[in-house]
């Protein structure tokens, strides 16, 4: 209460003094108080009457002089306010780069994306045992994050691979240069239309090129790996470069983490072409009759959930055509 009429008397010595009230007014406001109230059955003593009048306009005149002086204080504070609302830049949200397509295994990404979540800038996805994440870039390219792997999105095509391993498939541009950028603490890793996986460890960098060719940038040096090439770097500088098939054992954890593939209006020879893009392998007709049928003809139903080798038995068993392997051929036939 004292710290209250302490601050009411700051106010009212900031406010100034007050003017007196007009005689002419007083009186009258006096008069005509006196007159309503000895027309009432109890009459109050007039000099009761009139000091109370008194008080009541100058609580009155306090009142509006007080208003008058706080109002514009009012409008500044305001405008001040909404001035550094207005100037003070607002954080964006944060950019949509890919949407989750596949999560195989249970673990911490699981906990984190689910098919179909968004992933955005800034992003952290750590994989655990046994599990691993599919994602759908921006422009259609497939980004798959095997188990044991962290990795951090820096941009809709910069990543960084902190540690595990990662695949990427920029589709069946192989023109594009640079559409995706990854970096690692041995160089940067840069794709020119291709699949290719990238892994890292505390000792080395290795990546494999499927199709295509990457480069890999650091302070020191540049290398290439084509379609069909290991490259290795270790922490000493030394790089070694390895033959690998397209469709080596080694590329098997890949094809675990392929997005399913939405059969509506594809044909079978679309596919046929998916499926040994996926393995890895050439397709190969055994007659161009047998291309020309499966050019003309519709394929239905769904392979989600299944790998490539799977969707390519469960579709072309509905189907007068078959297919065998052969080293890095599918062969159709009918």
């Amino acid at each position: 209460m004292r710290d209250d009429e302490e601050s009411f008397a700051n106010i009212m010595r900031l406010a100034g003094e007050r003017p007196e009230i007009p005689l002419s007014v007083e009186s009258r406001v006096y008069s005509r108080v006196q007159q309503e109230w000895r027309s009432s059955t109890a009459v109050p003593n007039s000099d009761r009457v009139y000091g109370e009048v008194r008080k009541s306009w100058r609580r009155g005149t306090l009142s509006s002089q007080l208003f008058r002086w706080l109002a514009p204080a009012g409008v500044v504070a305001t405008a001040i306010l909404a001035f550094v609302l207005l100037s003070t830049p607002q954080p964006e949200p944060a950019q949509v780069v890919a949407t989750v397509s596949r999560v195989v295994g249970s673990g911490l990404a699981s906990q984190q994306f689910s098919a179909g979540s968004s992933v955005k800038v800034g992003d952290l996805i750590a994989t655990g045992n046994d599990e691993g994440l599919s994602l759908r870039l921006a422009r259609n390219e497939s980004l798959r994050i095997d188990a044991n792997t962290e990795v951090r999105i820096d941009a809709s095509d910069r990543f960084t691979l902190l540690a595990g391993r990662i695949y990427a498939d920029t589709g069946q541009f192989v023109y594009r240069d640079k559409g995706l950028l990854i970096g690692t603490e041995f160089g940067t890793v840069s794709d020119v239309g291709t699949q290719f996986s990238v892994s890292v460890s505390t000792r080395s960098l290795d990546v494999a090129v499927r199709e295509g060719r990457v480069d890999v940038t650091n302070t020191q040096q540049s290398y290439a790996a084509r379609m069909g090439e290991r490259l290795t770097l270790d922490q000493a500088g030394s790089a070694d470069l390895v033959q690998l098939d397209p469709h080596d054992p080694s590329w098997a954890w890949v094809t675990e983490l392929t997005p399913s593939l939405d059969l509506t209006g594809k044909s079978l020879l679309d596919f046929l072409k998916w499926g040994a893009r996926e393995t890895g392998r050439v397709l190969q007709f055994e007659s161009d009759d047998t291309r020309m049928f499966a050019m003309r003809t519709d394929v239905h139903g769904s392979v989600e959930g299944l790998t490539p080798d799977e969707a390519l038995d469960a579709i072309l068993a509905t189907t007068s055509v078959r297919y065998r392997i052969e080293a890095d051929k599918i062969v159709i036939s009918r």
